[in-house]
């Protein structure tokens, strides 16, 4: 059982309209071998996954696929199952498959979903090392393999502030592309794209993010504003920190002056060896510190996005709570198995650390690591309540006083942020901060989001989409017109009219096809694209084959107004079309010779494991991915000639200008002309 290859179908494609990898599996002596017929491997497949049970498959319901087992199904049908699954425990909600004989004996074309292209094929893998060790009666480390799995994940997933964007997104049909392994996203195309990393925006300044990264400087600047801000000065060394705490008075704070995410911040300080400390910590984070004045009460984050409060959090300092059993180290370690926690920010929950901070904190309490806490007692692991450092988040959008909302929003304004994590620190948010020496602390750029989409408790708040609304005005998705072009014989020259057609309006004009990919009267490279994105996929041999790079290229540039793209039947066979929704759709001929004899298909028949595509209905099926992802308000044209290419018409859900039939088009002119309509009562 060995994979012959994969490819990568990053756009609407022969088998969906979304992403998916088609992998040729060739299952070698395994073949004619179904799963009742094995001994022992339904029960060692349901042991090692049995939410496999949760599948329906063609039964239908919970318990079809172990129906489906039981009766007898063949490894590459199992193979697809289990990977989608895997997928699944990793956090990627996918669930569409397929799996199919291939051309050749013992061999199949086992397709699934993917929310992350790596993840995707090393769940493919996985998948097929668990189905081998079943059949062969062999141990697997099924815990193992899915933390491995998850590991992955953490690392090539964005994180829920990034998702929280793209969910608000998606809300409004506003198309994405990953542009980087980090967090940078372009929403929307062309002239009408805006981009964002996190929670910054292409909006978000660097003379405001540099402002909120001194905390000096937005301290002082708050301050001219009339908000209530701690007093506070920058150090120069250890002696210097505990000569300004003196001057401020103790309790103090010891944190970065340049920084972020709470790391190496430490508060509440009241010893001359805690300040010393604490100084010492912060300087593994930066060499500028600084000590202010400690703000009595609890730690809250408001968010605000484009001039308006839009949510609240209450957080509270990572801890543990003892059971008069367990150590510390261990109750922390027990805290960090919550699969909602991770080293960093891919998830809702971070870990909890026992570091230099940590232990400090830890000991001032009387503990060390090794002790064991009577039942009840709440241990504190930080003082600070970010997220980052272990904290859990409690909502209060709903509490905050409309004079704490009014400096919230003014602190934003004053630093000059669009997106901005306002800290507060505040006995009670819901009373003015005059009332109770309530102070703002912060104010901090590309602020996490994740405490307000998931918070530990109280009701989540749709931040993603207060940030989509920031970019894109009411009712806009987006999106550029695109014109997508396939077809056997004329769809170069088709495409090149068109481009023509709508240069002459006046209109900048993105051009790709087989002869290569323009903007305006610019030539592009679409090899470039192949730098950007999260993934690198394997190269396609043969220059007919970029089309779908260069379409991708298309919507990268901020020139382009519209979109003209055609996709030959090798391309969507091997690559999947180069965008999500099309406007237009034309196909101007299928073909129903033999492959080698058809202009389109002779690249198809030279690409190793491609499908042969002799089934007519499978011809018909792969150009009908240009026709397909036509919007409902779009248009398709056919060549009323082909009969092929003309029962393409009922597949499609555009809004069809069928008259009869529905445009009369010429591929040796590439002209379009109208023919007499019948009788209005025979019309389609």
């Amino acid at each position: 059982m060995e994979f012959r290859r994969i490819w990568a179908l990053r756009g609407p494609n022969f088998w969906a309209n979304y992403p998916v990898l088609e992998a040729l599996v060739d299952l070698g002596p395994l073949a004619e071998r179904s799963s009742e017929e094995i001994p022992g491997f339904n029960d060692r497949l349901k042991s090692w996954l049995p939410s496999l049970h949760e599948h329906r498959c063609s039964v239908g319901e919970p318990g079809g696929f172990f129906q489906r087992l039981e009766r007898g199904t063949y490894l590459g049908h199992i193979l697809e199952h289990v990977a989608l699954e895997l997928q699944t425990l990793c956090g990627c909600s996918v669930g569409f498959g397929k799996a199919r004989a291939a051309e050749q004996e013992g061999v199949y074309r086992v397709v699934v979903d993917y929310e992350e292209e790596s993840l995707g094929r090393a769940a493919l893998e996985t998948g097929r090392r668990m189905c081998l060790a079943a059949v062969h009666n062999q141990p697997f480390d099924i815990a193992a393999e899915v933390q491995q799995l998850r590991e992955l994940a953490y690392d090539v997933r964005l994180g829920p502030s990034s998702l929280a964007i793209i969910e608000g997104a998606r809300a409004r049909r506003i198309p994405r592309i990953r542009l980087s392994r980090s967090s940078l996203v372009q929403l929307g195309h062309g002239c009408h794209a805006r981009r964002f990393c996190t929670a910054e925006t292409d909006r978000t300044s660097a003379l405001a993010e540099t402002i909120a990264q001194d905390k000096q400087l937005t301290r002082n600047l708050l301050r001219l504003a009339g908000v209530n801000v701690p007093i506070g000065r920058p150090v120069a060394d250890e002696e210097d920190a505990w000569r300004a705490a003196c001057e401020i008075k103790v309790p103090v704070v010891v944190k970065p002056q340049y920084g972020n995410h709470g790391r190496g911040v430490a508060t509440n300080l009241t010893t001359r060896e805690q300040v010393v400390a604490a100084y010492r910590a912060a300087s593994e984070e930066s060499s500028h510190i600084m000590v202010e004045q400690y703000a009595p009460g609890e730690d809250h984050r408001l968010l605000v996005i484009d001039g308006k409060l839009v949510a609240a959090a209450r957080r509270e300092p990572a801890h543990v709570v003892g059971d008069g059993k367990q150590t510390i180290t261990e109750l922390v370690a027990e805290v960090n198995r919550d699969p909602r926690r991770s080293d960093g920010h891919s998830t809702v929950l971070s870990f909890i650390k026992l570091d230099t901070i940590g232990l400090a904190v830890v000991a001032e309490q009387g503990f060390t690591p090794d002790s064991v806490p009577p039942a009840g007692q709440k241990v504190l692991i930080r003082r600070n309540g970010n997220l980052s450092t272990g904290g859990t988040a409690t909502d209060v959008t709903d509490l905050v006083h409309p004079d704490v909302v009014r400096d919230a929003e003014d602190a934003a304004r004053v630093v000059g942020l669009d997106v901005a994590g306002v800290d507060v620190v505040a006995c009670d948010v819901s009373r003015p901060l005059q009332d109770q020496r309530g102070m703002i602390v912060e104010v901090n750029a590309g602020p996490g989001l994740r405490m307000h989409v998931d918070p530990s408790l109280g009701q989540p708040r749709p931040v993603g989409e207060a940030i989509v609304a920031s970019l894109f005005p009411p009712g806009a998705n987006g999106r550029i017109p695109i014109i997508g072009v396939t077809g056997t014989v004329g769809a170069t020259e088709t495409c090149r009219l068109i481009a023509r057609l709508l240069a002459a309006s006046g209109m900048t004009v993105g051009e790709a096809s087989r002869e290569g990919a323009k903007i305006g009267a610019r030539v592009i490279d679409p090899d470039a694209i192949a730098t950007i994105g999260p993934e690198r996929g394997e190269p396609l041999s043969g220059p007919l084959l970029r089309e779908a790079d260069a379409a991708r290229a298309l919507l990268l540039n901020s020139s382009v107004e519209v979109a003209v793209v055609e996709a030959t039947p090798a391309s969507v066979a091997a690559a999947g079309l180069g965008y999500d929704r099309g406007t237009v759709g034309v196909i101007t001929s299928i073909g129903d010779g033999p492959l080698p004899a058809i202009p389109g298909y002779v690249e198809l028949t030279q690409l190793p494991g491609a499908p042969d595509m002799s089934d007519l209905e499978d011809r018909v099926r792969l150009l009908a991915a240009v026709a397909d992802v036509v919007v409902s308000t779009g248009v398709v044209v056919l060549n009323a000639d082909d009969p092929l290419t003309l029962s393409v018409r009922e597949r499609t859900n555009a809004r069809k200008r069928f008259h009869w039939p529905t445009f009369l088009f010429n591929p040796q002119t590439s002209s379009l002309s109208w023919p007499p309509l019948p009788p209005s009562g025979q019309r389609a």
